[in-house]
């Protein structure tokens, strides 16, 4: 009950009381008056709330602590006016912001749109539901109020920030280590066959262009060649419930997805062919990716994923075996690793596909885990290279040890 809403009551009442004491016609109008007034703006509140339209826009390819751009848009589709909008958004946990998400809007005229804005931080990778809206909105005298929720929901897809690698680390069948751009081209070239011409895409080395092609379609159109069995890097990230150790931001998956991360964008940038899997509640997911254009599609996959899946790691290494070309590498990135997974290496190695083993040291994110130490040791007798990340590690010291000794 506002205070407004007191007001006129006790001055109607007020009114009531002496025009019944003095039968003062004049008084009788006054207190209709004020009785119509509340009636109509009761209406009006109640109708408030119908009529409002909304959109919400949600800036894109946003990286881990990264501003995220909230913007959203209130219209008036109705031929009535909307006055006294308050407004406020609704934000998930880990999504953050040190802006108000209350806003004020004193009228809001039929057809008019009112644009409205802040920016959120996520501490965390992951997909984030926003909304829904909540819009309170007045009568022209502020004398009832009407709380209406709109869903004007959306979502905010925070990627991992892949570890910046040093520049100069690429995969020896593209070159050698510090060679000028020219001669890696080249080297990347010399082995390679001839695949066909294509479109041009974005991303695409100028180089590659084939200028017959280009003049006979009128439109750029590149040389494509065929990649090699050793371009292919395979990444395998082992999401299955109960892998996660760890709480918060710092927990064994979240390095996990952010050492895959960057083990894709390495692959990319080195010309290779990325190939990422991962299990989940709905079964096994997998991508491959083989521009560097295409990284956020990785990228996004590594967003959504969560430790809800079935299969131990040992099961999606072979789920994903058939798939996977003979000479190529395998990362496989694990906090949980079963005692199948020691075969299922051997298996791969015995067809010359190089394993790499990056088991993540579950006991330095929770005292309560098991240490890896045993299973390192199956896995180097498999033929695996294996290399262990504890908490607090420099991510970057051990990927460039990893994919160096892949060169």
């Amino acid at each position: 009950m506002t205070l407004q809403f007191l007001t006129i009551i006790t001055a109607a009442g007020g009114m009531a009381l002496v025009a019944l004491s003095h039968n003062a016609y004049p008084v009788y109008f006054m207190f209709s008056a004020l009785v119509a007034v509340v009636i109509v703006s009761y209406v009006i509140s109640r109708l408030s709330a119908q009529g409002l339209g909304w959109s919400r826009e949600i800036s894109d390819r946003v990286f881990e602590n990264d501003p995220i751009t909230v913007r959203l848009q209130l219209t008036n589709r109705s031929r009535l006016p909307r006055f006294s909008l308050a407004v406020r958004d609704t934000l998930p946990p880990l999504l953050e912001t040190d802006q108000p998400l209350d806003f004020t809007l004193p009228a809001l005229w039929p057809r008019e749109r009112i644009s409205i804005s802040y920016q959120a931080r996520a501490r965390k990778r992951g997909v984030y539901p926003l909304g829904p809206l909540s819009v309170c909105v007045s009568d022209p005298f502020g004398i009832f109020q009407r709380q209406a929720t709109l869903q004007a929901r959306g979502e905010a897809i925070v990627y991992p920030r892949p570890v910046e690698l040093d520049g100069t680390l690429g995969r020896s069948a593209l070159g050698a280590r510090g060679a000028a751009a020219g001669e890696r081209a080249r080297a990347y070239e010399a082995g390679l066959d001839f695949y066909g011409v294509r479109d041009y895409q974005p991303g695409d080395e100028l180089r590659r262009i084939h200028w017959p092609a280009t003049a006979h379609h009128n439109r750029l159109t590149v040389v494509e060649f065929e990649r090699g069995a050793s371009e292919n890097v395979a990444v395998l990230l082992d999401t299955r419930a109960g892998s996660e150790f760890g709480t918060g931001v710092d927990t064994t998956l979240e390095v996990g997805v952010r050492v895959a991360a960057s083990v894709i964008r390495w692959a990319l940038v080195s010309d290779a062919t990325g190939f990422i899997a991962a299990d989940s509640a709905k079964g096994p997911q997998s991508l491959s990716v083989e521009r560097l254009d295409q990284e956020y599609q990785a990228l996004e996959l590594l967003a959504r994923v969560t430790a809800d899946g079935s299969l131990p790691i040992s099961g999606l290494l072979k789920w994903i075996a058939p798939r996977l070309p003979s000479a190529g590498s395998v990362y496989v990135i694990t906090a949980a690793p079963d005692e199948e997974l020691p075969d299922a290496v051997a298996s791969l190695v015995r067809r010359h596909i190089r394993v790499a083993a990056i088991l993540l040291d579950a006991h330095s994110f929770d005292v309560r885990a098991s240490h890896t130490t045993e299973m390192a040791d199956l896995l180097v007798a498999a033929g695996a290279e294996t290399v262990g990340v504890g908490q607090g590690d420099n991510l970057r010291g051990v990927l460039e040890g990893v994919l160096l000794a892949s060169e």
